[in-house]
């Protein structure tokens, strides 16, 4: 295993340039430590922030924490007040006791009267993150000019690598944990908690993946003597060279991008989470660090399903690897696979992989989407700053969502309330799909599960021209009605199932499973 440990730091951390300022001017000159884990076992607990300021003067500690991109930076009150002192001490608590989550969070110190908000800076864009930005709230005439970004981070992991790991193969596991002691075990999203007893241990060997481990994504669980847990996705291989899988092999593939592109982890430590679902002017999103909060990644819910209908079907035979492995294998490689399967959400992808997967279902390969939204923006990745940039919004112009899934995006982001049933489709559609309805009870028109968040259309110029609306739900909408559709096409000599909807695979284990099980029979054998 290898530990990141979050110490105590003993000397402060010094403010360039502080002590040539005027003595009758509050000024930072340093602070105890870049990370503080409070969660009261003695080490690092809390952070000391050490001012010069004219006799007499009283200061409070401000916190701010970024709020998102419909609201920028917030205020949260620490209720940390002196009077004629130069050290303000910080535990990671709100003014009432809550304890802060982990992330980073701008620190700086005011006078009683913080004065007036100094001149914004840059040009001014519309929206909230926009103008917090600019002008900042701690940018005041009474407040220290140089605040400071801390992390306030109790336990972390993360596996670092954008791969999949065989059995036996040592895995790059990074923990930080205070004084590096935690537990670990791996656990398979469908099999919960292992109950073997682990202890306690510092710096030791390789985390590796057990022997006789079966494929599928898994969680390495991180306990620490203070209470607290943290996970770190790790993707499993079958035993067997990716290249020669047996006969009616499915290629799972996990979105890693886009649970990258999710995460709200603040990588580069300047208070902002490296996101552009945080704050839309940024175009890059660390590779590295953990996934947040706690470990578990965007769209762990809406998949989890399908990691459990695996565990039941011990017969099925899968092969697991990541979007950004996909995009590396050669196109022979995969021909060997009699589907590819996406259990995940699939919105961020590189160009590469998009033309790879096209020539592959072109040529008699069958895919499968099981959340919404598939294929949607460009990224491209930045081997030397280890980092994912968004390259293109909506990039259907050259690529189309429609023209690979056979389903595009439409809408999402609706409550719950509104979800509505999908209804089946009939006549002659319903006899083409019927295959997929088997076992089911669901006949001609009929109407069966739900379909609720993100949902997909069919679009008349993009979708292959050889397709059948399986089943379909109407939605009303923040601005009109927005359709899930589930869609089967066909495209060269190959096939594609799409859901249409992001919570297919929560409809209920007696459905969806009948459901997955007869898309197994039909396209992967």
């Amino acid at each position: 295993m290898k530990f990141a440990v979050v110490a105590a730091a003993l000397a402060v951390v010094a403010v360039p340039g502080a002590a040539a300022r005027s003595s009758s001017e509050l000024r930072l000159l340093g602070i105890s430590s870049l990370v503080i884990s409070p969660n009261g076992n003695g080490v690092n607990d809390t952070l000391r922030v050490h001012v010069a300021a004219p006799p007499g003067s009283v200061l409070g500690l401000r916190a701010y924490a970024w709020g998102g991109r419909l609201a920028g930076w917030k205020r949260i009150r620490t209720g940390v007040t002196v009077r004629d002192a130069t050290v303000l001490s910080w535990n990671g608590t709100s003014s009432t006791g809550h304890p802060l989550a982990d992330g980073t969070y701008v620190v700086t110190v005011c006078s009683e009267n913080p004065g007036r908000l100094l001149p914004a800076k840059g040009v001014s864009r519309p929206g909230a993150a926009e103008a917090s930005v600019r002008r900042p709230p701690w940018l005041r005439s009474g407040c220290v000019r140089e605040p400071r970004v801390v992390r306030v981070e109790r336990l972390a992991a993360f596996v670092d690598s954008t791969g999949s790991f065989r059995q036996t193969e040592p895995v790059p596991l990074v923990v930080a944990a205070d004084r590096g002691e935690a537990e670990l075990q791996p656990q398979q999203d469908c099999l919960g908690p292992n109950e073997k007893e682990i202890s306690f241990r510092e710096i030791g060997s390789p985390f590796r993946v057990a022997l006789g481990s079966r494929p599928g994504l898994y969680h390495v669980v991180a306990r620490d003597r203070a209470g607290g847990e943290f996970r770190a996705p790790l993707v499993v291989r079958a035993p067997v060279r990716l290249d020669r899988p047996e006969p009616h092999t499915a290629l799972i593939v996990w979105s890693y991008l886009t649970w990258r592109a999710y995460n709200a982890y603040d990588a580069d430590l300047n208070g902002i989470p490296d996101s552009w679902y945080q704050f839309w002017r940024q175009r890059r999103v660390s590779l590295r660090g953990p996934i947040l909060r706690n470990g578990v990644e965007d769209d762990h819910a809406a998949s989890l399903p399908f990691s459990r209908w695996l565990c039941a079907r011990p017969a099925i035979r899968t092969q697991h690897v990541t979007d950004v492995e996909l995009g590396r294998l050669p196109l022979e490689t995969l021909k060997r696979y009699s589907a590819i399967v996406f259990p995940g959400h699939t919105e961020y992808y590189e160009p590469a992989t998009y033309d790879l997967l096209r020539r592959y279902r072109d040529g008699r390969g069958n895919l499968v989407f099981l959340q919404a939204n598939p294929f949607y923006r460009q990224v491209r990745l930045d081997a030397q700053r280890n980092a994912m940039v968004m390259t293109d919004y909506d990039a259907r112009e050259g690529r189309s969502d429609f023209a690979l899934a056979g389903v595009g995006y439409d809408g999402c982001c609706f409550p719950r309330a509104r979800a509505a049933p999908y209804t089946a489709a009939k006549g002659r559609a319903y006899e083409r799909v019927r295959w997929l309805f088997r076992n089911t009870g669901i006949g001609p028109g009929q109407r069966f599960g739900v379909a609720a968040s993100e949902s997909d259309r069919i679009d008349p110029e993009l979708t292959p021209r050889d397709h059948v609306v399986a089943a379909q739900a109407v939605i009303e909408g923040k601005r009109g009605a927005i359709n899930a559709t589930m869609v089967w096409s066909h495209a060269g000599r190959g096939s594609v199932f799409a859901t249409g909807n992001y919570t297919f695979l929560r409809m209920g284990q007696g459905l969806t499973y009948k459901l997955l099980d007869n898309v197994w029979r039909k396209l992967v054998g």
